[in-house]
């Protein structure tokens, strides 16, 4: 967990920062999707290793990648609702976003390439070994 609040308030800090800055210059949508796209590429590569310390199989990253496209949209949901029907300053717009996509993204992440979801239910790893390695 602390990995992933480290790693993810990063990706989110940066991802954030950039966010609230292209959202000065492009309609809100088109700033989230830049800068979602960029946070997807550090999350399928460095969050089963880095966050989990787990080696995931292409599947998994793949069906990471999926779950973020579903947060992604979720995300787009949000800024609209904040955006056009609460008429939301721009920086509730970004908060919002971020607080609620943040949560999700960190349980697609321990479901899909979390060490856990390598275990089976005897408590061996799907690759064959024990928990102990």
């Amino acid at each position: 967990m602390l990995r992933f609040l480290l790693l993810g308030s990063a990706n989110t800090l940066a991802t954030g920062a950039v966010f609230y800055g292209l959202a000065a210059a492009l309609p809100a949508p088109a700033a989230f999707t830049i800068v979602y796209a960029a946070g997807l590429a550090v999350v399928v590569f460095a969050t089963p290793r880095y966050v989990f310390g787990s080696r995931s199989s292409w599947s998994r990253r793949s069906l990471l990648a999926l779950w973020y496209f579903a947060t992604y949209g979720v995300g787009i949901g949000v800024i609209s609702l904040l955006s056009s029907i609460a008429s939301a300053p721009r920086v509730a717009v970004v908060l919002g976003t971020v607080c609620v996509t943040a949560p999700l993204s960190f349980l697609g992440a321990r479901l899909l390439v979390g060490t856990d979801a390598y275990r089976s239910v005897d408590g061996a790893s799907a690759d064959g070994s024990t928990p102990s390695g």
